[in-house]
């Protein structure tokens, strides 16, 4: 990581606080604490352990989806990807501004040599397939609300629907801009000049060294078979998710469709991108209100779903993330500095089309 982003990291983390205290605010205002409280205490703790089991299972398509990206740079032995795969979602829960992605790319780096930028491009692409994934399930329920296939209590608000179009708009022209430096020929050499032409002199060695890890990074996007089987891991991690939701929504005696836990997990994870405290407090419970507000759930049910499931999803995550860094011998404090030393300046070159021969980027 760079030192820039490390100062980016604390404007962050305290803009992310204010979030989370506004957020919790809104939810907790005009709550009856002795309802929220008597929906807590009749949960089915059966559906709540069968819940965690069904979350956890999300990580093993996790591991397999980046062990996918990751081939054409290196294979990895798919168990111990899951040990780093563990730890960097573990420090997301901990630590502010995302920075699990830093610690996960810098874990790997030490394990097996793999630098952090061509890491950190390959998270990139999991990320934006995670937003193609959600997009899709929340436009699969909108088409089928409106050509009258599924009711809703309340129909969507234009507010949810903006914001989706919105993210689509923004997950698309990622996607596009990732696809674009694997296949449009020329387009990482302009990158590069634009880099040479328009970045300080002190910078633009490093700009373009970690533009060409990024180019390594994502050379997962020539294969279509890859790309298959990226989109189907990502679409499986979130149709298990959406499974999870309603197992939680059973220990509630939440007596709703398959298709309104759905909703609410993609609305609460499209939510959840804007800054946050660690562990998302205030956001995850916003967004759980909000969704299940469009199937008429009660704001002290909504709240406290929001509640249980944040801790349910939270909770194991960090234990055994911490686990695999003991492991390791590693701590937090440790891979938290290394993530944020930086690569060694490369050659400035990048694999060309048959990944046979280097090439510069100029």
């Amino acid at each position: 990581m760079l030192p820039e982003f490390a100062v980016f990291g604390k404007k962050s983390n305290l803009l992310g606080l204010a979030l989370s205290l506004a957020c919790l605010f809104l939810v907790f205002r005009k709550v009856d604490l002795s309802r929220l409280w008597d929906a807590m205490v009749t949960l089915d703790a059966r559906y709540l352990l069968a819940a965690v089991a069904m979350f956890l299972t999300t990580f093993v398509l996790r591991t397999l989806r980046w062990q996918t990206l990751l081939a054409p740079a290196q294979t990895v032995p798919y168990t111990r990807l899951m040990s780093v795969v563990m730890i960097g979602y573990m420090a997301n829960n901990v630590l502010p501004a995302r920075l699990g992605e830093f610690v996960r790319a810098y874990v790997l780096s030490r394990q097996v040599g793999i630098r952090k930028s061509t890491t950190l491009a390959t998270i990139f692409i999991e990320r934006i397939f995670d937003g193609l994934s959600l997009l899709f399930i929340l436009g699969a329920l909108m088409v089928a609300h409106r050509a009258g296939l599924i009711s809703l209590q309340h129909p969507f608000p234009d507010s949810i629907q903006w914001a989706g179009l919105g993210a689509g708009l923004v997950f698309t022209l990622a996607f596009g801009a990732v696809l674009a430096l694997e296949l449009v020929p020329g387009f990482g050499a302009l990158l590069d000049r634009a880099i040479a032409r328009l970045a300080p002199a002190s910078l633009r060695p490093r700009l373009r060294g970690i533009l060409a890890a990024f180019v390594e990074g994502v050379a997962c996007m020539r294969s279509i078979r890859t790309l298959v089987v990226v989109f189907c891991c990502s679409l499986g991690v979130w149709s298990i998710e959406g499974l999870t939701y309603a197992l939680v929504g059973q220990a509630f005696h939440l007596e709703l469709p398959l298709r309104a836990f759905f909703t609410t997990m993609v609305i609460v994870n499209l939510g959840t991108l804007i800054p946050s405290a660690p562990g998302f407090v205030g956001t995850f419970q916003l967004f759980c209100w909000i969704s299940l507000g469009l199937f008429a759930v009660s704001k002290e049910v909504a709240v406290s779903f929001g509640l249980v499931l944040n801790v349910l999803e939270y909770l194991p995550v960090t234990v055994i993330g911490v686990a695999c860094l003991a492991l390791e011998n590693l701590s937090l404090k440790a891979v938290v500095g290394g993530s944020q030393e930086r690569d060694p300046d490369p050659a400035g070159e990048v694999p060309d089309r048959e990944g046979e021969h280097a090439r510069p980027l100029a």
